[in-house]
Protein backbone atom coordinates (compact mmCIF):
# COMPACT_ATOMS: atom_id res chain seq x y z
CA UNK A 1 0.00 0.00 0.00
CA UNK A 2 2.75 2.63 1.55
CA UNK A 3 4.48 1.78 -2.13
CA UNK A 4 1.36 2.53 -4.65
CA UNK A 5 1.01 6.00 -2.56
CA UNK A 6 4.43 6.72 -3.00
CA UNK A 7 4.18 5.98 -6.67
CA UNK A 8 1.04 8.08 -6.91
CA UNK A 9 2.52 11.27 -4.78
CA UNK A 10 6.15 10.69 -6.94
CA UNK A 11 3.68 11.17 -10.48
CA UNK A 12 2.67 14.71 -8.89
CA UNK A 13 5.05 17.25 -11.15
CA UNK A 14 7.40 17.77 -8.34
CA UNK A 15 10.04 19.67 -10.52
CA UNK A 16 6.57 22.42 -11.05
CA UNK A 17 5.98 22.71 -7.23
CA UNK A 18 9.62 22.58 -6.31
CA UNK A 19 10.00 25.46 -8.45
CA UNK A 20 7.31 27.45 -7.38
CA UNK A 21 8.13 26.96 -4.08
CA UNK A 22 11.61 29.18 -5.08
CA UNK A 23 9.40 31.87 -6.52
CA UNK A 24 7.47 32.27 -3.37
CA UNK A 25 10.60 32.63 -1.00
CA UNK A 26 10.66 35.97 0.19
CA UNK A 27 13.57 37.54 -0.83
CA UNK A 28 14.61 40.05 1.57
CA UNK A 29 15.40 40.54 5.07
CA UNK A 30 11.79 42.11 6.75
CA UNK A 31 9.59 40.27 4.48
CA UNK A 32 10.10 36.73 6.15
CA UNK A 33 7.94 34.47 8.23
CA UNK A 34 9.06 31.16 10.37
CA UNK A 35 11.98 29.59 8.28
CA UNK A 36 13.92 32.15 7.04
CA UNK A 37 17.63 33.50 8.52
CA UNK A 38 20.20 35.56 7.16
CA UNK A 39 21.56 32.46 5.19
CA UNK A 40 18.39 32.09 3.49
CA UNK A 41 14.42 32.25 3.15
CA UNK A 42 11.88 29.35 3.10
CA UNK A 43 8.55 29.30 0.24
CA UNK A 44 6.00 27.42 0.52
CA UNK A 45 3.88 25.94 -2.17
CA UNK A 46 -0.07 24.84 -1.45
CA UNK A 47 -0.64 20.78 -2.46
CA UNK A 48 -4.58 20.94 -1.49
CA UNK A 49 -6.59 19.75 1.06
CA UNK A 50 -6.55 16.66 3.33
CA UNK A 51 -9.77 16.01 2.23
CA UNK A 52 -9.09 15.27 -1.31
CA UNK A 53 -5.66 14.29 -0.99
CA UNK A 54 -5.65 11.51 1.43
CA UNK A 55 -7.15 8.22 0.74
CA UNK A 56 -10.00 8.55 3.55
CA UNK A 57 -10.99 11.97 2.61
CA UNK A 58 -10.82 12.93 6.51
CA UNK A 59 -9.80 15.57 9.14
CA UNK A 60 -9.52 13.44 12.11
CA UNK A 61 -10.02 15.77 15.50
CA UNK A 62 -10.38 14.28 18.87
CA UNK A 63 -14.25 14.28 18.91
CA UNK A 64 -14.52 12.56 15.36
CA UNK A 65 -16.46 9.88 15.48
CA UNK A 66 -16.98 8.27 11.37
CA UNK A 67 -12.52 6.86 11.90
CA UNK A 68 -11.86 3.57 11.39
CA UNK A 69 -8.84 1.64 11.88
CA UNK A 70 -8.58 0.89 8.21
CA UNK A 71 -8.74 4.66 7.69
CA UNK A 72 -6.30 5.39 10.38
CA UNK A 73 -3.96 3.21 8.91
CA UNK A 74 -4.45 4.09 5.48
CA UNK A 75 -3.86 8.20 6.12
CA UNK A 76 -1.01 7.09 7.66
CA UNK A 77 0.93 5.59 5.00
CA UNK A 78 -0.48 7.91 2.76
CA UNK A 79 1.49 10.89 5.10
CA UNK A 80 4.44 8.86 5.47
CA UNK A 81 4.82 8.50 1.10
CA UNK A 82 4.22 12.41 0.86
CA UNK A 83 6.71 13.06 3.69
CA UNK A 84 9.27 10.89 1.73
CA UNK A 85 8.39 12.31 -1.18
CA UNK A 86 9.24 16.02 0.07
CA UNK A 87 12.14 14.75 1.52
CA UNK A 88 13.45 13.45 -1.56
CA UNK A 89 13.16 17.57 -3.26
CA UNK A 90 14.67 18.93 -0.25
CA UNK A 91 11.50 19.83 1.39
CA UNK A 92 8.83 18.99 4.09
CA UNK A 93 4.94 18.99 4.77
CA UNK A 94 3.38 20.88 6.94
CA UNK A 95 -0.61 21.91 7.49
CA UNK A 96 -1.99 25.52 7.10
CA UNK A 97 -1.51 27.68 10.47
CA UNK A 98 -5.11 29.23 8.92
CA UNK A 99 -7.20 26.02 8.01
CA UNK A 100 -5.51 22.82 9.20
CA UNK A 101 -6.60 21.25 6.08
CA UNK A 102 -4.29 22.82 3.84
CA UNK A 103 -1.35 21.06 3.13
CA UNK A 104 1.82 23.02 2.07
CA UNK A 105 5.49 21.84 0.86
CA UNK A 106 8.43 23.78 2.02
CA UNK A 107 11.98 24.42 0.96
CA UNK A 108 14.46 26.72 2.34
CA UNK A 109 16.31 28.19 -0.32
CA UNK A 110 19.98 29.41 0.64
CA UNK A 111 20.93 33.29 -0.47
CA UNK A 112 23.31 31.47 -3.05
CA UNK A 113 19.89 29.99 -4.30
CA UNK A 114 17.79 32.59 -4.75
CA UNK A 115 20.52 35.02 -6.51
Amino acid sequence: MARTYYAQIMSWNWDSIRKESRVNACHEEGECDDGCDKDGHTGAVYLGSVMSLTPSGKFYTFWTTNQTNDDVDRDSRWFEALEKAATKYDGYVEHGDGDPTDLFFYRYWTNEELA
